[in-house]
């Protein structure tokens, strides 16, 4: 904040040109203004990169790359009167709006003060898609209603921008392949290597269990059922995961009795209550979890809601909440 307007927008203009890997010409559309401040964020793992940016009024433009091996991703948050350019071609945006972005052509962009983009680069080949394919890919409309897009990527997606992911950038760069892998799978409708769709499986049935954890009807048996695989399949599938699916279920029926127990309103509420709001299915499933993950009994728990906390903490960081 100590430069001039015109020199903050140089230092914003060489910065962007650098993060985007693609160098584009970055010019202001009027003069700078004073109040000139606009913000970005990267995060950078094995084979991925991830850029926030809340832009300032600015036009911007490159050449052709057809040597380019990344894959882009936007989802333009905010983009009101906002146009890119590709070959000539001009595409208005309205947000919020997802698409694969085609930089292997030459093009050019107008933002508006407070066009907010979250873009994802992959490496291309680790996805398997070829130069072809990344162009059907770009040519797909808005993807933001497409149910993989949302139940799969968009959660990964954002996030990794929590502060925390920094230290998680192998499982997020494994987590993001594979999602877009499966999303790529779906708009070209081509099979998807079976291993690499593993990591976006294991999501789709972890959001599964969170949503249903509170009903009694969920089980090992009903989930396995519920995503066609055997009970076998679906151990193997969680093997490497410090909870397994019965470990999930019953940390996060345990976490929220925890929660209850700290609840003054359910504080003189029956066991049983506790138990069935819980999910658990009979008062001494509930007691046994509680016994295994604190050594002591609801009675016990209610005198001492400091021990809650500190166990409920330690479930949360478990099922990684």
């Amino acid at each position: 904040m100590d430069l001039t307007p015109p020199q903050r927008f140089e230092h914003w203009r060489a910065w962007y040109g650098q993060a985007v890997d693609t160098p584009v010409r970055l010019e202001a559309t009027g003069p700078v203004s004073s109040l000139f401040c606009p913000s970005a964020v990267s995060f950078t793992g094995p084979g991925f990169s991830l850029i926030e940016l809340r832009n300032e009024p600015a036009s911007g433009s490159w050449n052709a790359n057809p040597d380019l091996d990344d894959l882009r991703l936007a989802y333009f948050v905010k983009a009101e009167s906002a146009t890119y350019n590709f070959s000539g071609q001009p595409t208005p945006l309205s947000a919020p709006r997802v698409h694969f972005l085609d930089l292997t052509r030459d093009g050019s962009f107008h933002a508006p003060c407070g066009m907010h983009v979250i873009q994802l680069n992959l490496d291309r080949a680790g996805l398997g898609v070829d130069a072809a394919a990344a162009k059907r890919l770009a040519a797909v409309p808005n993807l933001i209603q497409h149910p993989v897009l949302r139940s799969l990527v968009m959660p990964v997606l954002l996030g990794c921008r929590n502060e925390s992911m920094g230290a998680h950038a192998g499982a997020a760069a494994t987590a993001l392949r594979s999602v877009t892998t499966a999303l790529i799978s779906s708009l070209l409708d081509v099979p998807a290597e079976p291993e690499a769709l593993q990591p976006s499986r294991r999501l789709e049935i972890k959001k599964h269990i969170h949503r249903n954890y509170a009903s009694r009807d969920l089980t090992v048996e009903a989930i396995a059922q519920r995503f066609h695989m055997s009970r076998r399949a679906l151990f193997c599938l969680f093997e490497r995961e410090e909870l397994g699916v019965g470990a999930r279920i019953r940390a996060l029926r345990t976490a929220r009795a925890l929660e209850l127990l700290l609840d003054k309103e359910w504080q003189l509420r029956p066991i049983d209550e506790l138990a069935a709001r819980s999910g658990f299915s009979n008062t001494q499933s509930l007691r046994r979890a509680l016994k295994e993950t604190t050594g002591l009994t609801a009675r016990d728990l209610r005198e001492n809601p400091a021990v809650i906390a500190g166990y409920l903490e330690g479930l949360r960081r478990s099922l990684g909440r």
